[in-house]
């Protein structure tokens, strides 16, 4: 007998108190804004605390947010336009054609060709053989590895779950006998465990296709007028990337030491999984060929600005020589779930948040805080806002729920205030990506490793806690220091 699917009702408790009582003080709601700018709040709130909540997942609690935004008038199904054709009310439909999210869509196919040909777990391999003689060494090369990830792999958690954590589950167990949940833990298995996680900060800060909330950000951005392309974050993460990747696993070596230092296994280790896997397959060599191709084609289309090589364009392409080459198949892209669950979500996020700016909301909220902050200088403002998108992450069980929120209001304010867009974008951008130095469950990677046995929740927040000043400091002195260098302000 069919049953019915699971559905956490006690989720939607939350996102509706917060709707309806928002709602209903339309009537009182602050002087300078419309009715429509107050109501699309609302149900923007709303939803951001239904993707908190969860009562369905992301995909569906965003599509919940849209059926209601359309029941109450807030936005048409379909563009309307004026006598001139010009569209003067843009409909929920048009929220599926986001770039960003298409972009997001294909890079997830493109990632299903990293494993199913293993060449992930071929590269992890090889930066174990090469550098795993200490244990120091395992974490730089388990951090060079996420860096490698970072351009491959679009989501953090399916660069952590599907790649990372299995190698590291294996150098510890398998190697060192290293097990979690009991005193064995502390041999290597919960050094290499939580220098993961930080490895995966860094590469998502790596790149703008890291993780989601980077793509949050470029959306937002453009919305204020800063466009962010792939080439361009890149160049302006590298250098306080650089820093911290060296910085970080030496500073989790000292501060969690591994019982065991040197580690000559496992290099054997690594070469008996290669020797397994023999040698690169024809699917291996056409993915790291479209892969090198890929990146080839976003740095021009950054630096260039060549109409044809359009990032998401790019990606359509890459997926496209997977499919023709038999790398990948039509099936393979529809099993790909990841892809279109980000691809509805982002597109109706985005198109909500665009509706707060078309409203006004963004506008007069940026003017309340400029009002309120009036002859304090840009800078002290920055700080203070970089240091509140930090530490609210503590409520946030994720970071794209998080961006969301927030993310344009803080760059609306810095902005009013003095700040340059640029500088404000890019370090506002940042710090959604490093804030997930705070709690185990701040984005998907830490729900996967904070959870595996081997670093207790205590010890997870303690280290993240010094860790995550670590990561402002260098942002917020060497990062902003090459953003001047390179021109950004």
């Amino acid at each position: 007998m069919k049953t019915l699917e699971k559905v956490n009702y006690k989720g939607f408790i939350w996102p509706l108190i917060v709707g309806i009582v928002l709602w209903c003080i339309t009537p009182w709601r602050p002087s300078g804004l419309s009715v429509q700018a107050w109501q699309m709040f609302a149900v923007f709130v709303a939803t951001i605390v239904g993707c908190i909540t969860k009562p369905l997942p992301i995909g569906g609690t965003t599509l919940a947010g849209l059926v209601v935004t359309v029941l109450v008038g807030l936005a048409p199904m379909k563009d309307v336009t004026n006598a001139k054709g010009m569209v003067v009310n843009q409909g929920v439909l048009s929220s599926f054609g986001n770039s960003a999210a298409w972009l997001i869509a294909m890079a997830f196919i493109m990632a299903h060709g990293i494993s199913k040909t293993g060449l992930g777990n071929r590269i992890a391999y090889i930066m174990i053989q090469k550098f795993g003689k200490r244990s120091l060494g395992i974490g730089y090369a388990i951090t060079g590895l996420e860096l490698i990830l970072g351009a491959l792999i679009p989501s953090n958690s399916a660069r952590t779950g599907g790649v990372v954590w299995p190698v590291v589950e294996s150098v510890s167990k398998e190697g060192y006998d290293s097990k979690p949940d009991d005193a064995s833990r502390k041999k290597i298995g919960a050094y290499i465990d939580f220098t993961a996680f930080h490895a995966n900060i860094l590469s998502t800060a790596l790149f703008i296709t890291g993780a989601a909330p980077n793509m949050v950000a470029q959306q937002l951005a453009a919305q204020k007028g800063y466009q962010m392309s792939w080439a361009g974050w890149f160049f302006t993460a590298i250098v306080p990337v650089a820093v911290l990747a060296v910085i970080i696993p030496f500073v989790i070596y000292k501060m969690y030491p591994p019982e065991i230092k040197e580690t000559p296994d496992a290099k054997k280790w690594a070469d008996e999984k290669l020797a397994k896997m023999g040698p690169m397959s024809t699917p291996e060599k056409i993915m790291m060929s479209v892969f090198i191709l890929s990146i080839v084609l976003w740095v021009l289309s950054g630096f260039f600005k060549i109409p044809q090589l359009d990032a998401t364009f790019v990606a359509f392409l890459a997926v496209t020589i997977l499919m023709t080459t038999g790398v990948l198949t039509m099936q393979d892209a529809l099993k790909e779930t990841g892809a279109w669950n980000i691809l509805i979500w982002l597109s109706i996020l985005m198109f909500m948040a665009g509706k707060l700016i078309s409203y006004g909301f963004i506008d007069w909220f940026s003017k309340l805080v400029q009002n309120g902050l009036h002859g304090v200088s840009w800078g002290f403002v920055l700080a203070i806002l970089v240091l509140l998108l930090f530490y609210t992450h503590y409520f946030f069980a994720s970071g794209t729920a998080h961006m969301t929120a927030l993310y344009l209001p803080f760059l609306s304010v810095a902005v009013a205030t003095g700040a340059p867009l640029d500088l404000s974008a890019m370090l506002l951008a940042f710090t959604g990506a490093i804030n997930a130095s705070t709690t185990h469950y701040a984005n998907g990677p830490a729900s996967i490793l904070a959870t595996t046995g081997y670093v207790k929740q205590g010890e997870w927040w303690k280290m993240n806690f010094v860790l995550g000043l670590i990561y402002m400091i260098i942002f917020g002195t060497v990062g902003v220091l090459w953003m001047k260098i390179i021109g950004l302000w």
